[in-house]
């Protein structure tokens, strides 16, 4: 009898070990490739939560914990509706995404695609879900959650940039600390994107009042108080770095299951994307 419950404890707790699929990925829909997923929402220029636990480092102060629900929105006012790649490019699961791209590499790569850069509006639609959360899973940063809670580690710029390929891979291999695409099966909006919180940064098409045509999201695997707001538009559209990539995003109704494009007789109607009122 008590070996029975023996047996009975280890296989629960062997269940608690086994990641359990992913319940918020809506699936794919017939607007979109199967690779992507719907967004669709009332996006705000400005969104503010009302920060509970606030954590000072080194460099500035971070906030880890928000009162659920306290939030205001205010500013241009954008509704959005866009296909978006589930995972960062190359949008593989199980596959590494891309580092050392820069926002015109991003855009260029998506374009040979038949897609293009997601813009920040529907990266931050995406990211905060129908209920307006600033973090992708919720309202408390939870370290276990993605792949954010790394040990940044010093860089050599000099390597980063060197001529030989070889010296570039070898300080990239050293650096890296990413993981696979969808390895963090928690790590997922409520749109069914998955690692917009840490992973690597991502490149997007930047509102009109920033600098530059292309700003970083999302923060990287060193940055777990990183969340869907925070954009890094320090850059220029030519900046790579050991921890930038991207995804890719297009109009709903423009590509086929398989993402090639569809007719405009195929198509009909308005393509769906990000449009301020």
């Amino acid at each position: 009898m008590i070996e029975s419950l023996l047996g009975l404890g280890a296989f629960a707790a062997a269940l608690l070990q086994v990641p359990v699929a992913p319940p918020l990925d809506p699936g794919p829909v017939a607007e979109c490739p199967n690779d992507m997923r719907l967004v669709t929402g009332t996006h705000y220029d400005v969104m503010q939560h009302y920060c509970v636990t606030p954590e000072d480092d080194k460099r500035s102060a971070h906030c880890y914990s928000y009162w659920p629900g306290m939030s205001a929105e205010e500013g241009e006012v954008t509704d959005v509706n866009v296909c978006m790649d589930q995972y960062e490019a190359p949008n593989k699961k199980g596959q590494k995404p891309y580092v050392m791209k820069s926002y015109k590499m991003a855009a260029s790569w998506c374009q040979k695609r038949n897609r293009r850069v997601c813009s920040e509006q529907e990266w931050e639609t995406a990211c905060e879900g129908p209920e307006k959360r600033p973090l992708a899973y919720g309202w408390s940063v939870n370290r276990k959650l993605c792949n954010s809670d790394k040990q940044w580690q010093a860089f050599d710029a000099a390597k980063l940039s060197d001529p030989d390929d070889d010296v570039v891979k070898e300080e990239l291999e050293r650096l890296w600390q990413g993981s696979t695409s969808g390895k963090y099966l928690t790590c997922v909006s409520a749109f069914g994107i998955f690692d917009m919180m840490g992973n690597v940064e991502e490149w997007v098409s930047t509102r009109k009042t920033r600098r530059w045509p292309g700003a970083l999201m999302g923060g990287f695997w060193a940055k777990p108080w990183t969340g869907c707001r925070g954009t890094n538009d320090a850059h220029e559209p030519t900046f790579v770095f050991y921890e930038t990539g991207f995804r890719c995003c297009a109009d709903p109704g423009t590509l086929d299951e398989k993402g090639k494009p569809v007719k405009k007789a195929q198509a009909g109607g308005k393509s769906g994307t990000a449009k301020a009122k």
